[in-house]
Parts: structure tokens; sequence; C-alpha cells
């Protein structure tokens, strides 16, 4: 999903769509005019929106990740259609369609959040800027633009959808909380992150990112 040619006014609009199967109208209408007050559209800031929903109503909680689908889902048809619009008006630009992110990519996402709610600030700070210099300085990564310090603001960078890569960073990921933790609560914390993401997405998907 390109979230750079999304408007707030879309992102909201996708998001009430999802909560109408959730909530009230006016509980609905009510978030919509809370989450206006945004500037620009970002991950962050889509994230935001879920725990605002998800704080204000507690009954949420239990469908936080299926909102979380649903809102992505949402938002990546009206990129799509976005896309499509710009093209069928434009003659002189060629606009390309977003590439909408895999289940495996997601995994790594999930794994990587859940191992930064597992650490301090400044054990996280730690462990993604350790990550982000190897990876810039890995012949296995060159060619690739990979922020991982984007974690740390609570964003999701983009990753290439390769699964021998993407097990090459979980695995740098693994000996740098390894610095930051020891091994023995590296282990912990990498199961637990596993488990979590084993919740959202098919168990053999996710073990082949270790």
């Amino acid at each position: 999903m390109n979230i750079d040619t999304q408007s707030v006014d879309q992102a909201v609009t996708a998001m009430a769509e999802v909560l109408a199967d959730y909530l009230h109208p006016e509980e609905v209408r009510l978030l919509k005019s809370q989450w206006q007050r945004y500037s620009t559209v970002s991950v962050k800031m889509m994230q935001q929106c879920v725990l605002d929903a998800t704080r204000r109503y507690p009954e949420l909680q239990a469908y936080k990740s299926d909102i979380r689908k649903g809102f992505w889902a949402t938002l990546q048809a009206g990129s799509q259609q976005t896309v499509k619009a710009d093209s069928h008006n434009s003659h002189n630009e060629t606009v390309k369609a977003s590439v909408p992110v895999s289940e495996l990519v997601l995994a790594f996402y999930t794994v990587m959040e859940a191992l930064r709610s597992q650490l301090s600030e400044t054990e996280s700070r730690n462990l993604f800027l350790t990550m982000h210099q190897t990876v810039s300085q890995e012949r296995t990564f060159k060619g690739h633009s990979l922020n991982i310090s984007q974690f740390l603001e609570g964003n999701r960078p983009s990753v290439p959808d390769n699964e021998h890569l993407l097990n090459n960073l979980m695995q740098l990921a693994y000996v740098c909380l390894c610095d930051v933790a020891g091994p023995v609560e590296a282990d912990e914390m990498m199961f637990r992150a596993a488990e979590k993401a084993k919740q959202n997405y098919p168990k053999t998907l996710v073990e082949k990112l270790f």
C-alpha cells in the first residue's frame, strides 16, 4: 500500500467502514471527528486510530486483530481505486499500482513489534540501531534500502518480500537481542514474539522466518 496516495479523509473513512460492524453509528462518528485532526496519513497515525478505538471501547480488544486487518484491506482497496483513477485521468504520467504486502512480511513486522514491546526504551533503541548499522554494512543486504531504525518510531520500514532475506534479518535480530538482553532472555523473547505472530498468521509461514 502506498500511503502517500491516501488523504486523511480516505484513511478515516476506511477505518469508519470497518468499525461500523462493531460500533453504533454515533460512536463511529465520534471517533471519525477525533481522527480528522491528523494532518497527514502515516503508519503511526493508522496504528493510533486502532489504539484510540480499543481504548475508548474495551470490548473491541478481542477483535483488535480483525479490525487492523480489515482496516488495511479497506485502505488497500481505496489506494488501488485512487491509482486507477489517476491512471485514467493522466495522459503524461505513469502511475504504478501499489503492491500488496504479503503475509510473510506482515508476520515479520508482527515479530519485530512484539520484540520491541518486550524491551525498555533504551534496550529497544540499542537493538534497532545496532541492527540498522549492521544491515547497512552486511553484504547480504546490499542493493536493498532497509531503514530498520523506523521500528523505533512505530513505523514499518519497507523490507523485501524474500524468505531468505527476512530469515537473515530475523537471525540478525536474535544476535543483536542476545547482546542487549542476554541469550536466555533473548530466547524467551523470540518465543513469545513468534507465538504472537502465530495468533494472526499460519504457523508454517511464521516458522519460515526462524
